[in-house]
């Protein structure tokens, strides 16, 4: 019973894609806005005259793989990831089941199937590696469909709090020189990440991927010792849910960025958790010796508009904050007059 559902979930899905796709290119509607760092700040989209989609350009990039023949799934694991199908007003901004897969349709490297790590215990649980959220799709959008700004192509790149490593592994299809993928060093969410490299990334680029553990802000260690000042990409997404680690997680960016006036660190985190809880980052990675060249907000369906450190009143609703990711691009302080 619980397998033929699943496929009609698969079906759905199915049918699903391709009609936002083939309506995105038919749509009479006007196309997003250039990313916010072209325009000047009164050309930003008004938030007030955005209007609500039902079909989430990021969520319409994952979706569930195929469903397995030989064993019959629960149904009600089917239909909590079903739910931003069958209730349209219900934004999925985080995808899959713990131990599921899903599958990211990326425009330019075809399907990326990735296994979601089941935690082994309460606290691995929660470090919420077990999903697939929007802004690591964001991310993965980024890196693998942009030339210029977001390109990844000869740089070395590590990723902070990898989760299931769906950014690294764009990274490394899209011609990174070196890809250090890093996660908290619990051995189940390592394992689960080297799996979904060596399914989806082949050789000669998967000898340049590598995968490590790396607790934020510990930086007496071999890993930190050998890779200080190693990367001039640093990406983390969906990072800045827990105000306790900001300084810790700041202080790991600046220990591995390069010192090269071009390296960067890129930075996507969704409002999901509390626009109040992400904020703060932002001032401490100034206090760690960083600073935000570039800062704005950007939601599923690719609208952007200015950063706010609160927005609302602090009263945002949970919608608002399932549709809106905030996206930064920091550097390595200046020194004045240097």
């Amino acid at each position: 019973m619980g397998r033929k559902i699943h496929e009609a979930i698969h079906a759905l899905e199915t049918i699903h894609f391709t009609f936002s796709a083939s309506t995105s290119c038919i749509s009479s509607t006007p196309p997003p806005p250039p990313p916010l760092h072209q325009l000047p700040l009164h050309a930003v989209s008004d938030p007030a005259t955005i209007q609500p989609s039902t079909t989430s350009m990021l969520s319409s990039l994952v979706r569930l793989p195929p469903p397995p023949t030989d064993i019959d799934i629960p149904i009600e694991d089917i239909f909590s990831s079903a739910l931003g199908l069958i209730f349209t007003d219900d934004l999925r901004n985080q995808h899959g089941d713990p131990g599921s897969s899903v599958v990211y349709k990326s425009r330019e490297y075809g399907d990326i199937e990735l296994r979601l790590t089941d935690p082994a215990g309460e606290n691995t649980r929660k470090l919420f590696s077990h999903y697939l959220w929007n802004a690591g799709v964001q991310m993965a959008e980024y890196v693998g469909g942009e030339e210029g700004r977001w390109s990844v192509k000869g740089e070395k790149v590590l990723e902070l709090g990898a989760g299931t490593g769906l950014a690294s592994i764009v990274c490394a299809l899209a011609g990174a020189e070196e890809v250090v993928i890093s996660d908290y060093p619990a051995p189940e969410i390592l394992a689960n990440i080297s799996i979904n490299v060596n399914k989806n990334v082949s050789q000669p680029k998967l000898s340049k991927t590598s995968v490590r553990g790396h607790e934020w802000g510990v930086l007496k260690d071999d890993f930190s010792s050998t890779y200080a000042n190693s990367f001039s990409r640093i990406i983390a997404a969906d990072c800045l849910w827990m105000p306790h680690e900001h300084r810790s997680l700041a202080q790991s960016m600046l220990h591995f960025l390069a010192h090269n006036d071009k390296a960067m660190v890129w930075v996507i985190a969704g409002f999901h958790t509390g626009r109040a809880k992400l904020a703060p980052f932002f001032d401490a990675v100034r206090e760690e010796g960083l600073e935000i060249e570039s800062i704005w907000e950007r939601d599923v369906d690719g609208h952007e508009r200015e950063w706010r450190k609160e927005r609302d009143g602090g009263k945002e609703d949970v919608t608002g904050g399932k549709r809106w990711l905030v996206v930064a691009v920091l550097r390595r302080r200046r020194r004045v007059g240097g």
